[in-house]
């Protein structure tokens, strides 16, 4: 006689709050807003560095050395680029957390039991966000 007597059913899963979910959701678009008007103030800012060195013969082409080294001591492509990072991270955070829970929320269904795989369809809650790349 088997000490299993059959497939135990999975521990009961509270439900994520609808509230956290779309807390979650505002944030990430908030970020992803954030990420890109920031990497536009970070594309313009090194548009006028580029046109700026160039009047004086520095480009990467010309002088790939001196290109880097007066972008590596501009303190103003520094700030934005460190922006435009801090932003990429918020959205990459927001968005696995996004991720995760839709992924739990396809596996189980409201009773906590495995979703059979014929009903778990592909959803995407981020379908038609313009993410910046």
């Amino acid at each position: 006689m088997s000490v299993f007597s059959g497939p135990r059913p999975a521990p009961a899963v509270p439900p994520v709050p609808r509230a956290y979910v779309l807390y979650l959701r505002n944030r990430l678009l908030e970020a992803e807003a954030g990420l890109t008007a920031m990497t536009d103030k970070y594309e313009r800012t090194k548009a006028r560095f580029d046109r700026c060195y160039a009047r004086q013969g520095i480009t990467p082409d010309v002088d790939i050395v001196n290109y880097i080294n007066a972008k590596a001591m501009n303190p103003e492509l520094k700030f934005w680029y460190a922006k435009v990072e801090h932003f990429q991270r918020e959205v990459t955070a927001y968005g696995v957390a996004l991720t995760g829970l839709a992924a739990a929320n396809r596996m189980l269904d409201s009773d906590g039991h495995r979703v059979p795989a014929e009903r778990q369809g592909v959803r995407n809650a981020r379908r038609g966000v313009n993410r910046a790349g």
